[in-house]
């Protein structure tokens, strides 16, 4: 149990130290925030109530566990594309992705990617038992399954289908969900990971011509959408009932999975501020197709559609627009750092 516990606090502490480290090459300078320009393309919220769902419908669960589909899929990727390849593509504009080339790749692991879906829709995920100072199985294959999934949504935006796309980004959270309110912190952390995935091609589909508007998906989503506070439980459950230490090293060992388990709450959070912030791009995607393709001066002008407060601070998202274009900033969450915040930089398609 204890080597369990060290072997959280350290990856804990490795995947964090990666994740800067990762943020610090993709950005110039440092301690800023993820910054990404969309260029909108008006389009009103549906008033229908049927809709759109980014999560499965109860009408369409199954009975299967999803931990047996995820592992099968896991099974067997294709060697090709690796995590390089699909990174590159993920860097280019949709004008530039190669199709025939994605496509291809795609087809690889199509197999792969139907049991993933099946998953998805399946009522519960029973996850195997970890055995104490091990890993769990998969992780770093779901990580690539999120990435060809994210793959696979944008060359369907691409390609104008997006029905489709709205599919795949749907059974990548559903995934993530899974996975993240798994047993243990590590999986918590790689749900987090996966549904931060999941959402990035959410901005290319903004930005797509007769794409459709997805406030009420977004607004219909859990808060938080991945809850941590899951595995967090269990870990914290397994030290106290553990019996092969004394008061004091169970103390020890207490403060330092609280350390750990704080850090790790900032990636939760950080991506319930993602999903309202896209959820606030839609509901200024609506309000641009109402007023002429004007962006407003101030969000609290937006009356048609509830606007939502960044979920961090529990205020308004910071806004500010100077005539012709806005920025819009998520606030950084208690423990993060700037790094832990996105900032789109918004304007309207010509």
């Amino acid at each position: 149990m204890r080597r369990s516990i060290i072997l959280l606090i350290s990856v804990v502490a490795l995947l964090l130290s990666s994740r800067l480290q990762a943020n610090k090459q993709g950005q110039s300078g440092s301690g800023l925030p993820r910054i990404v320009s969309l260029s909108l393309v008006p389009a009103q919220v549906d008033a229908s109530p049927k809709g759109y769902a980014l999560l499965p419908k109860a009408e369409e669960r199954t009975d299967g566990d999803g931990a047996s589909f995820y592992a099968q899929a896991a099974k067997d990727l294709p060697a090709s594309p690796d995590t390089k390849q699909l990174g590159a593509w993920a860097k280019l504009s949709l004008q530039d992705l190669p199709q025939a080339q994605v496509q291809a790749a795609l087809q690889q692991a199509k197999v792969n990617l139907d049991l993933v879906g099946q998953g998805a829709k399946c009522r519960s995920c029973d996850w195997p038992p970890t055995a104490p100072g091990a890993m769990p199985a998969d992780l770093s294959e779901y990580r690539q399954l999120a990435f060809l999934l994210r793959l696979q949504a944008r060359l369907e935006i691409a390609q104008g289908q997006y029905d489709k796309a709205i599919e795949t980004i749907r059974t990548g959270l559903a995934m993530a969900k899974h996975i993240g309110e798994a047993p243990t912190v590590i999986e918590g952390m790689t749900g987090t990971a996966i549904a931060a995935t999941m959402l990035r091609p959410m901005e290319d589909l903004v930005q797509a011509k007769n794409s459709p508007n997805l406030y009420r998906a977004l607004h219909a989503l859990p808060r938080p959408l991945v809850d941590m506070e899951t595995p967090i439980a269990s870990e914290i459950k397994n030290l106290q009932s553990g019996r092969q230490y004394n008061y004091l090293v169970r103390n020890s060992l207490r403060g330092q999975l609280d350390e750990s388990h704080q850090r790790v709450r900032v990636s939760m959070h950080r991506l319930d501020s993602d999903v309202a912030a896209l959820q606030c791009v839609e509901a200024l995607r609506h309000y641009a197709a109402l007023h002429g393709g004007q962006l407003p001066k101030q969000l609290s002008e937006i009356k048609e559609v509830q606007i939502p407060q960044d979920p961090v601070s529990g205020k308004p998202f910071a806004y500010r627009y100077d005539g012709s274009t806005a920025v819009l900033k998520t606030s950084v969450p208690k423990g993060g750092t700037p790094r832990d915040s996105t900032q789109y930089e918004i304007a309207i398609a010509q």
